[in-house]
């Protein structure tokens, strides 16, 4: 006679089963998933940053390195290294920031934070940045002044003074820089500390940094950019505006192994102004008697103070100075400063491209110069746009926060990379009145470029565990000829454009470490070899039916955790 089970029946015997079995492998000290490789997405964060810390100096060769980060400001508690880590430390000359998962900024509720960079031998300085959107990554350098090696139009001086007797410290003309500028300390002056606290000294060593309103690149050295945001005004208030400069200078000190921030007497200032210089408020050459207003950089806050004036006078040489008095230390500026809102103040500025290029182009092999300009039609450096999309019918390039108003206005320059050559302009344009900007480009052909799909694998080796990290990608052209591309993988994707037969070194920053390999992007496969670091490797494949590489890469982690 057949024997039928219940389904009661089945179940109870699987659970015996199922018990048994557990005991056994326990007893055994086996683990079923001893031989099972696990793969993670880390796409979990908000916003990623990339911030490159570049010499001041693009003739000099000196990376960066040795730096200290810290990160201030309203939206600081939400800012995070790409592990999700309290920990700011750059990996060489770069550092990767991302927004806590938490967090969904937009044009109305932006995240503001401020990233302020030290180091042995450099000119402190900081960038104030202001994320609208949690899905965009973005790319930003940051020009740190070596003292040592500082660019055009820009002069450093270090010397010992005996507070006791009291001295000038001069910075003397250079044939770059032909304005001079002086800090005296009064006989008897005490220094102080961070928290007031008087240094028991009667020697201090000062450092002062004289920058010039002449040259690019002294202006791209201006502290946190030309765009202020929470000014503190003299009566209390704080404003967002933009500056014009009219010179400005980093005072450093250190007396006993102290850095000095205060004194007893406040110190003598002359800076000397450009015989060129114009008042963006009258439109006239400054001149003899002229006051300049005065504004405090807090460079490890990012904080803008308004502290006085500045008087010009006429020296026993014929030139013009500006003087004035400061009781603290920091970056001290001569500034002329529009404050002010419009209707497009906190939005977008996009730029509606007309070129003739209707191919693929990598952005990066192109950039944008932005002008700030009067209402009396004077041009003044206002910042920069690390790439831009020059394909014709492009609308991705855009600014945020361009432009406070006040009758000033913005003009875009777009040069190739390569070779400096302009490539078309916009025409001058009121961003208060402007949310979409036409700009006609002029392109030289373009090399052939090829597109490349990036999947790219953290091996772990003290698990059976793989990683689809979300990280930055920086891919350098070996030779120079081929650019760089940045890209920001998500879950170990991402695409880039690159120059089709040349060879790139291959760059990943995760967790502290750098990764590097070199592969040679061509429609013939290529194997990824072991350039400096620790190694990337890997090989490509072409798909002719969709025209693209692909690039599969892998690392591997020893700290999976």
């Amino acid at each position: 006679m057949e024997k039928v089970y219940n389904r009661k029946n089945i179940y109870r015997l699987l659970i015996v089963l199922a018990l048994s079995i557990g005991t056994f492998l326990s007893c055994q000290k086996i683990n079923p998933f001893d031989d099972l490789e696990l793969t993670v997405n880390t796409d979990i964060y908000k916003a990623p940053l990339l911030i490159k810390f570049v010499n001041a100096n693009p003739a000099s060769t000196t990376i960066p390195s040795g730096l200290t980060v810290t990160i201030s400001g309203a939206g600081k508690d939400f800012v995070l290294s790409d592990a999700g880590k309290k920990e700011y430390v750059p990996v060489d000359n770069v550092l990767s920031l991302v927004l806590n998962k938490t967090v969904s900024p937009s044009a109305s509720a932006p995240i503001e934070f401020t990233v302020s960079v030290s180091g042995n031998g450099y000119v402190s300085t900081s960038k104030t940045f202001v994320i609208t959107d949690k899905e965009l990554a973005s790319f930003y350098e940051i020009p740190v002044t070596k003292a040592s090696e500082p660019p055009v139009g820009v002069a450093t001086t270090v010397e010992p003074v005996n507070l006791t007797l009291g001295e000038k410290v001069v910075v003397p003309a250079t044939a770059d820089k032909p304005e001079v500028a002086e800090v005296t300390l009064l006989p008897g002056t005490q220094v102080k500390d961070a928290s007031g606290a008087t240094i028991n000294s009667n020697n201090v060593s000062v450092q002062v940094v004289q920058y010039s309103t002449e040259t690019t690149a002294s202006l791209q050295s201006f502290p946190g950019g030309f765009g202020a945001e929470n000014v503190i005004m003299n009566n209390g208030t704080t404003t967002d505006g933009d500056f014009v400069t009219g010179g400005f200078v980093a005072i450093d000190m250190e007396a006993d192994g102290k850095a000095v921030k205060s004194f007893s007497k406040p110190i003598q200032v002359s800076v000397g102004i450009s015989a060129d210089l114009t008042s963006p408020e009258t439109g006239e050459k400054v001149k003899e008697g002229d006051t300049i207003p005065t504004w405090s950089y807090d460079s490890s806050t990012g904080q803008w103070k308004e502290e006085g004036v500045a008087t010009v006078v006429r020296g026993s040489d014929g030139k013009l100075t500006a003087t004035f008095q400061a009781s603290h230390l920091s970056y001290w500026n001569l500034d002329w400063y529009f404050s002010g809102s419009c209707s497009n103040s906190g939005g977008t500025v996009k730029f509606n491209v007309s070129s003739n290029v209707s191919g693929n182009v990598n952005s990066y092999d192109y950039y944008g110069m932005i002008y700030l300009v009067d209402r009396f039609n004077r041009k003044y450096y206002y910042g920069q746009m690390w790439d831009f999309d020059v394909r014709n019918g492009n609308i991705n390039n855009g600014l945020y926060r361009a432009i406070r108003g006040n009758g000033n206005r913005l003009q875009i320059m777009v040069y190739a990379r390569r070779n400096g050559q302009l490539l078309g302009s916009t025409s001058v344009f009121d961003a208060c009145a402007s949310s979409t900007v036409p700009i006609t480009l002029n392109v030289p052909s373009p090399p052939t470029y090829i597109n490349v799909d990036i999947d790219f694998t953290a091996k772990c080796s003290n698990k059976n565990l793989n990683i689809k990290p979300s990280t930055w990608l920086y891919l350098f052209s070996s030779n120079g000829a081929g650019g760089y591309v940045y890209a920001y993988s998500r879950s170990g994707l991402a695409s880039v454009r690159v120059i089709e037969g040349q060879t790139y070194n291959f760059y990943t920053y995760y967790n502290g470490s750098l990764y590097t390999g070199r592969v040679t992007m061509s429609k013939t496969s290529s194997a990824i070899t072991t350039a400096t670091g620790k190694p990337i490797t890997g090989s490509t494949s072409y798909n002719p039916a969709t025209d693209r590489v692909k690039l599969l890469a892998t690392y591997t982690a020893n700290d999976c955790k």
